[in-house]
């Protein structure tokens, strides 16, 4: 991604530090992803290593979901708890939410 990680952009090695504004920016974009995977997508998905370095900024500085490798499918109907047990979902890597 052209601005990196929000990790890289909260170092203190980053040559450009990020607005207040700018970091609310992001918070909330991250925020509608896990919204989305969680409850709005037909098959829930449950992103299970949200951190810093996972939160990847386009060139417009939007905040995108990446490294679903601990991503998990979210529980049947009525249930309530998701297994941890090693059942990756594979193929995904890297979701581009457009909200």
């Amino acid at each position: 991604m052209p601005n990196r990680s929000v990790e890289n952009r909260l170092s203190a090695r980053s040559e450009t530090p990020l607005s207040w504004a700018m970091r609310l920016k992001i918070a909330q974009d991250a925020a509608r992803g896990l919204t989305y995977l969680h409850e709005e997508m037909d098959v829930q998905i449950i992103f299970r290593d949200f951190k810093s370095s996972n939160i990847l900024l386009d060139e417009q500085w939007n905040a995108k979901l990446s490294d679903f490798g601990l991503a998990r499918l979210g529980p049947p109907d009525g249930l309530t708890h998701v297994s941890t047990a090693d059942t990756s979902i594979g193929a995904l890597k890297d979701i581009d939410v457009v909200l």
